[in-house]
């Protein structure tokens, strides 16, 4: 019987009848039941059918979730500020109700693969207490969809494989709650120290902004990079900013970014200098590590050798000896496999992406703080910083799957802006200042 029952269920989802209650967005769409006898008793089946309330606020969660990488916590909040304009769930018992979006609703609307169109089944463990989920293997899917998808599968797929938030600890573009907090800082949890790998953070010195990253003489003394690293690390944040605006006006937004990238694409494909670099790698990789080998024989030859202070003088010497040649064969490790995987990558890229992105005449400057927060979000701005190089790498991403909804955000971010100035011409973004001594790498 319980043979016969798997079967049923599995023949109930590919045939496209829904089990259980309709999950939130969804309407149940009932017909009478095929087997007269429960058609007799009164017996349904139904499919789903989106409903005109509910069905839009699950799109506008994945893509908050997609587009702006808001956390569980960050979207429940978002839309607990309209209840009326995005009604929450009601438990299927009335006393556990609360009226309000919280953590556990929307990760159960992120995480159900229904509003893809598909019906699908066995997701939760039916013989276990405690809710448990079955392996994504075991879930039984209908061979095509069923009913009117409220997201496409390819934004569904993005979410459910990046569980993680994209968000620092603290999202949006309001001031700390810090009561000696004076300013905000635009481009917060975007930019990065090239030489730790480590956010930089924003600190305000002489009445100038800045980003700075600090070396902890303590905390980060065997770590690899410490060397290199100096004390303290500043930039001007006018600099980084400056160079963001015209990343987005030129590169991303501007009118000649598809031939932009196409040269830039072109003149980054990998050839004999790569393969040269990558050799060249590897042979400073064998040399040090045979240095390693030199210094462990030579300790094994003066381990007795003199008196005991001595000896213990000779140990600590090799022994920093030996580290310093240990972190630089991982400093050369880590480029190997950074040059490894972006020489992989390059042909993944397709430019024929950034067509679906809005081009716009109008200064990125002149957006609120909170709008180009959403957009840096949405393409996955990261801000590097190279000391040695005194150099800023600027980098986005227009996923395939999200793309066609990216540009529309981008329209719908800078729409307020470009109706106030239909008609204006305007200039398209500036360059950055020059006189800098930093040079923007698009």
């Amino acid at each position: 019987m319980l043979e016969l029952s798997w079967d049923g269920f599995i023949e109930h989802t590919k045939q496209g009848w829904n089990i259980g209650k309709p999950p939130y967005g969804y309407l149940a769409d009932k017909v009478p039941h095929p087997v007269p006898a429960r058609r007799a008793e009164g017996r349904t089946k139904h499919r789903l059918l989106p409903d005109p309330l509910r069905g839009p606020v699950v799109t506008e969660i994945f893509q908050l979730r997609a587009l702006e990488k808001l956390g569980y916590q960050a979207i429940a909040d978002r839309l607990n500020l309209d209840l009326a304009k995005y009604p929450p769930p009601v438990a299927n018992r009335a006393e556990a109700t609360i009226g309000l979006w919280t953590v556990q609703s929307v990760r159960g609307i992120l995480e159900n693969p229904k509003y893809t169109g598909y019906q699908v089944w066995n997701r939760k463990a039916r013989k276990k207490r405690g809710n448990k989920r079955n392996p994504v293997s075991e879930w039984i899917w209908s061979p095509q969809p069923v009913h009117e998808p409220l997201v496409t599968r390819e934004i569904f797929n993005s979410v459910w494989t990046n569980k993680r938030s994209g968000q620092g600890s603290r999202g949006g573009a309001e001031p700390n709650t810090h009561p000696d907090t004076q300013r905000t800082y635009p481009l917060r949890s975007y930019v990065r120290c090239t030489l730790c790998e480590r956010r930089m953070f924003g600190k305000t010195s002489k009445g100038r902004p800045h980003y700075v990253c600090y070396r902890d003489d303590v905390h980060h003394r065997n770590a690899d990079w410490f060397d290199q690293h100096p004390k303290a690390l500043w930039v001007s944040e006018k600099i980084l900013v400056n160079a963001v605006h015209w990343f987005f006006g030129e590169r991303v937004l501007g009118p000649r970014r598809t031939e932009l990238l196409h040269a830039q694409l072109a003149a980054s494909t990998p050839g004999a200098g790569d393969a040269q670099k990558a050799e060249q790698l590897r042979e400073e990789i064998k040399a040090i590590e045979r240095r390693k080998e030199r210094l462990l024989d030579e300790l094994d030859e003066h381990e007795d050798a003199g008196d005991p202070e001595t000896t213990r003088e000779f140990r600590r010497s090799i022994r920093e000896r030996f580290d310093r040649h240990e972190r630089k064969r991982r400093e050369l490790l880590a480029r190997l496999h950074q040059h490894e995987q972006s020489g992989s990558g390059r042909e993944e890229q397709n430019a024929d992406l950034i067509d679906l992105l809005p081009r716009l005449g109008t200064s990125f400057a002149t957006l609120p703080e909170a709008e180009q927060r959403r957009l840096y979000d949405a393409f996955q701005l990261e801000v590097r910083y190279l000391r040695p190089r005194r150099e800023v790498q600027l980098q986005v991403i227009v996923p395939a799957a999200t793309a066609e909804e990216l540009g529309r955000l981008t329209r719908q971010v800078v729409a307020p802006l470009t109706a106030a100035r239909t008609g204006e011409d305007q200039p398209c973004f500036g360059r950055p200042r020059q006189d800098s001594n930093l040079r923007p790498s698009a």
